[in-house]
């Protein structure tokens, strides 16, 4: 697992709109993990946070404790005028 994978996975939902919306449209979370995972992702739920939070920091923005566990919960926040942070995955 790698933070990096996190960031790549955060870039790549920016520009594939086809996993963007498999993702969006998948309850499951464990079925989100292997729709990330078959995409060629590898990263934890610690790793995926801190890659939000750096997103969020570039953006100029800093997450609240509570916007960061919404963000885990599943939900997306918009940040900026084109940065959209995806639906979580589970550890």
């Amino acid at each position: 697992m790698s933070m990096q994978s996190a960031r790549d996975f955060l870039k790549k939902v920016q520009t594939d709109k086809p996993l963007k919306d498999r993702l969006e449209a998948e309850p499951d979370l464990d079925a989100r993990k292997k729709i990330i995972q078959a995409a060629g992702f590898d990263f934890s739920l610690t790793e995926y946070r801190q890659a939000v939070e750096e997103v969020a920091v570039a953006a100029g923005e800093q997450l609240t404790p509570e916007e960061l566990e919404h963000v885990a919960g599943g939900l997306r926040r918009r940040l900026g005028d084109n940065i959209v942070i995806p639906p979580t995955v589970p550890e």
